[in-house]
């Protein structure tokens, strides 16, 4: 489930270029008939959902030596060949483009070069940074060659720091905040991100922010590119006497960056129903296998550079994944079809699950619903939430049924399709969905989340549940009726911030601009007239690029602000305007 570190700069030197003997060993395991590379002998069915053999999944899944199985990372490319070879043995369909590897391209960073260059000049001197070790470009810097005199905007946090400025082709800040600011009661954001946001929003073609040391780029941080350059320089003394004196300032810089792109792999397998008929139709079963790496990016042990090994987060869902998979197709097949799902890129915003229904290996309308695990490994006192209860009519009717018939689990619901886990991907195209979830706890995104950990026992509960869940939903004759729901608003004085009810897609968009995966029923979205699939590129008169320009763009508005949104669509540029309602 999805939310820095530093890495040195031989690390990162030496992950990259990506070799493509990784890109032609994949091919290859695409190619060759799994039986040749699986000896295991097929187990019996009563093992597939045994606690061991759950247990011996998130074993191998969490192992170091998968070094926390990071989207487009060799460790990940690992987990992909594991789940796909799993498959093969249990004898699903393959349904990738490349056997059971749906492969897609994501962007994980951006490559500097060596030639990239930074120089300061005032009356007292000229100095050329050194990259790497006096400055480097931030993650999310734009490519860009510029020189001329720098404007001093403080710490670029107000309008008031801009003060005299009539579009700054260069704006110099101090990094962090002045002391004493309050940055709750303030409201204001004060990450570099947003300080260069806000610079560009003002004309700014490049911008340097002072910082105490220097963060490389590194994969996992994907980058949506600012537009302009975006640099990060050392502030230590000679430095700061140039970015920080009375003197005017000249700046030359050429930062010579490009985005890193990767590429994961989705693992697809299908179980063909046993009903003539409904066999068309198809459950989706699905888990993301990728994680964290080494941290940095969504670690809440940021500062600490060790695999990641997501045992709970989620191995645990990919090990109930392979359990079930195993478990039909030796058991049985339901009338309709069972595809199952392994997703990468999950933590980086759900582009596995993304690009999955973006670019099916069928009809999408053949989907009747999806089930998600993401979390099942830490059952304690026999709780487990489902999400998504309230995206059928019949989903809590039948969740009542399977609850009486399981003493062992107590359930309790969450309405909502819409979530921080890939069910959201299916549920924004009109798919019902039910994501089965354990409980958060203090080893979530830190690198303690290991198999020890688990309840291997409470894997297997959920595991049997699942597959009960499953086989009713995938046998019964009629079909689940769809609930678009609508979201609960705040009564007066409740909530805070503006609501529009858009679901963004974390991915990059060429050209620019945030693409919408799904818009709420009953949103503010939905009145204005917008539409999943839509790249909004314009909100209330500032340019977005990005999600987070969008993300800054809404946050500056207020509830019952009308706003004029610009998108792409179909090759047009519409315009619309919305009706900012109020946020939980």
């Amino acid at each position: 489930m999805n939310t820095l570190r530093r890495a040195t700069a031989a690390r990162f030197a030496r992950k990259h270029p990506r070799s493509l003997d990784r890109r032609f060993a994949l091919v290859l395991l695409a190619a060759v008939p799994f039986a040749s590379i699986v000896s295991t002998p097929r187990a019996a069915s009563a093992q597939a959902l045994d606690p061991d053999n759950l247990l011996s999944h998130v074993k191998y899944l969490a192992s170091d030596e998968l070094a926390g199985r990071e989207a487009g990372e060799p460790g990940a490319d690992r987990a992909a060949e594991y789940v796909a070879q799993r498959f093969e043995s249990a004898g699903l369909e393959p349904l990738g483009t490349g056997g059971y590897l749906q492969p897609f391209e994501i962007t994980t960073t951006i490559r500097v070069a060596e030639d990239s260059r930074l120089i300061l000049e005032t009356p007292d001197g000229r100095q050329v940074l050194e990259l790497g070790v006096d400055w480097m470009p931030f993650n999310f810097s734009s490519a860009g060659e510029v020189s001329g005199r720098a404007f001093r905007a403080g710490y670029g946090l107000t309008n008031e720091d801009y003060a005299g400025a009539d579009s700054p082709k260069i704006v110099v800040l101090r990094g962090g905040v002045p002391d004493g600011f309050d940055f709750h009661g303030s409201g204001i954001d004060p990450s570099p991100r947003r300080k260069a946001t806000m610079a560009r929003e003002r004309g700014a073609e490049a911008v340097l922010i002072s910082v105490s040391q220097l963060e490389l780029p590194r994969p996992g941080d994907p980058p949506h590119a600012l537009g302009v350059p975006a640099i990060q320089v050392v502030d230590r003394p000679e430095i700061r006497a140039a970015l920080r004196g009375d003197e005017p300032v000249t700046v030359t810089l050429d930062a010579n960056v490009e985005p890193l792109k990767a590429t994961p792999y989705n693992v697809v397998g299908m179980l063909e129903g046993s009903d003539p008929v409904l066999s068309q139709e198809i459950i989706v079963v699905g888990a993301h296998y990728d994680h964290l790496g080494l941290g940095g990016p969504g670690s809440l042990a940021p500062e600490v550079e060790a695999p990641h090994n997501g045992a709970d987060d989620n191995a645990s869902g990919t090990a109930v994944l392979l359990g079930l998979a195993r478990h039909f197709a030796e058991t049985g097949a339901p009338a309709r079809s069972l595809v199952f799902v392994a997703f990468s890129a999950e933590e980086m915003g759900l582009l596995g699950s993304d690009f999955f229904v973006s670019h099916p290996p069928f009809e999408l309308d053949r989907v009747t619903a999806m089930i998600n695990f993401d979390m099942v490994g830490r059952l304690r006192d026999g709780e487990m939430q489902v999400f998504g209860t309230e995206s059928a009519e019949e989903f809590e009717a039948l969740l009542d049924t399977l609850d009486a018939r399981d003493p062992e689990l107590k359930l309790s619901y969450v309405g909502d399709g819409y979530g921080p886990s890939d069910q959201t991907s299916f549920y924004a195209r009109d798919i019902p969905v039910l994501h089965l979830f354990t409980g958060t706890h203090s080893e979530y995104h830190r690198p303690e989340d290991d198999w020890q950990l688990i309840n291997a026992q409470g894997m297997a509960e959920v595991a049997e549940f699942a597959s009960t869940l499953v086989r009713d939903l995938a046998d019964r004759s009629a079909e689940l009726t769809l609930v678009k729901r609508e979201r609960p608003q705040a009564g007066g004085g409740g909530g805070y911030g503006p609501y529009l009810g858009t679901v963004p897609d974390f991915g990059e968009v060429e050209g620019g601009g945030l693409r919408l995966s799904g818009v709420r029923s009953g949103s503010p979205a939905e009145q204005a007239g917008l539409q999943p699939g839509d790249v909004v590129i314009e909100f209330g008169g500032r340019e977005v690029l990005n999600i987070y320009d969008y993300t800054y763009a809404l946050r500056d508005h207020a509830p019952g602000d009308s706003v004029t949104i610009k998108v792409r669509r179909d090759g047009e540029v519409l315009e619309l305007t919305a009706v900012l309602g109020r946020r939980n």
